[in-house]
């Protein structure tokens, strides 16, 4: 079983690595040549975008769309149905305050 050495640990973390040595000429030769952009930020000359499917998407939203659309109301409208509920069953309404028509 080995035991941790604090000497040799404070040692090897303070000895510090350099990157491989690159001369200066191909230093210089690289910051001189040309810059090609990357290929992810050019567009493409040879092909144009393919169109957006838009009658697909509209038919997944227009199947979609009524379970959002009733998801909200009940998550949203659930407090106030139960305080109607709650008011029917025992007869306290809200009292309208003075000045209020």
């Amino acid at each position: 079983m080995s035991t941790l050495n604090p000497g040799a640990a404070a040692s090897t973390s303070t000895a510090t690595t350099s990157p491989p040595s690159t001369s200066s000429f191909s230093r210089v030769l690289k910051n001189l040549l040309p810059k090609e952009a990357h290929p992810m930020a050019r567009n493409p000359t040879s092909q144009l975008p393919h169109p957006v499917a838009w009658p697909f998407y509209r038919a997944k939203f227009g199947r979609a769309a009524p379970f959002y659309v009733v998801g909200v109301v009940l998550f949203f409208g659930w407090p106030f149905a139960l305080k109607g509920l709650i008011n029917l069953n025992n007869g306290v309404y809200d009292k309208p305050t003075k000045g209020q028509r």
